[in-house]
């Protein structure tokens, strides 16, 4: 496990979840506390890569950010009559976790879909392009992205599930079972573009770090319809490339050494 890459996720899960909240009217302003905190500690971690943005770069980062909020706040304002309150975390109905596995395999299939649709020639340029303009990546740059990427591709695809439940279907869940799942979903999705710097320089993060690397690899978040699909690449194929540049950077260095000694004699 990359706890040099993770540990902000892991942090923020580690605090948050003794403090879920009870009811919908909290969800809101735990989850964005809870995302900010995640941004600054992936901005303010060691050995992180240096993502330069410009200008315009923030404007795009700040709008996507609103539209993450403002995703979130009309989600709960819609789902508001089928999300139950509870006491305590002790309290909850423990049979509804099973929920949370039905959304994730609804969403992982959409996000993949969705994902791969994206980079279809075409459609690639005219959206998707942009949120690729920076192929090594920061917890930031997760949220540079077209509006309408932002929306459908991202956000979307992990509301869509727990909407359809409550809205549609009419199954009501409880408010931290309903907090967990978008808290989860929107954490991963920033700290799986969380980079940091390897040994030797090299850049290291998720398998969606190299999706941004090679435009054709990982397009899905678990990888398991990517390797039916024979696009996945793991990062021990990466890792191992590195490794083996390393050591004749190494070798070359030495053999450099050793001429330059024989030319003093």
């Amino acid at each position: 496990m990359d706890l040099h890459h993770t540990w902000p996720k892991h942090l923020t899960f580690a605090l948050a979840i003794p403090l879920l909240p009870r009811c919908s009217d909290d969800m809101v302003p735990f989850m964005s506390t809870g995302l900010v905190f995640c941004l600054l500690c992936c901005h303010f971690s060691p050995n992180k890569a240096h993502i330069p943005t410009n200008y315009w770069d923030k404007i795009v980062i700040g709008t996507n950010l609103f539209l993450t909020f403002l995703s979130a706040q009309i989600f709960v304002s819609t789902g508001k009559d089928y999300i139950q309150s509870v006491d305590t975390l002790t309290s909850l109905p423990w049979a509804q976790l099973a929920y949370p596995l039905c959304w994730v395999t609804v969403e992982e299939t959409l996000f993949y879909l969705i994902h791969k649709f994206f980079h279809r020639p075409g459609i690639y340029e005219k959206c998707h392009k942009m949120h690729h303009k920076f192929k090594t990546t920061s917890a930031w740059t997760s949220f540079y992205s077209h509006p309408f990427d932002q929306l459908f591709a991202i956000l979307w695809t992990a509301l869509g599930p727990p909407l359809f439940q409550l809205c549609v279907l009419k199954i009501p869940v409880c408010a931290p079972i309903v907090t967990l799942w978008l808290f989860g979903a929107i954490i991963t999705f920033t700290v799986s573009h969380h980079t940091v710097t390897g040994s030797g320089g090299h850049a290291e993060g998720s398998d969606h770090l190299e999706h941004h690397q090679k435009f054709n690899v990982n397009f899905g978040n678990f990888g398991y319809y990517d390797i039916m699909g024979g696009s996945y690449a793991g990062r021990m194929e990466q890792r191992e490339k590195n490794r083996i540049k390393d050591e004749k950077r190494k070798v070359g260095g030495e053999r450099k050494k050793v001429e330059e000694e024989k030319k003093v004699e």
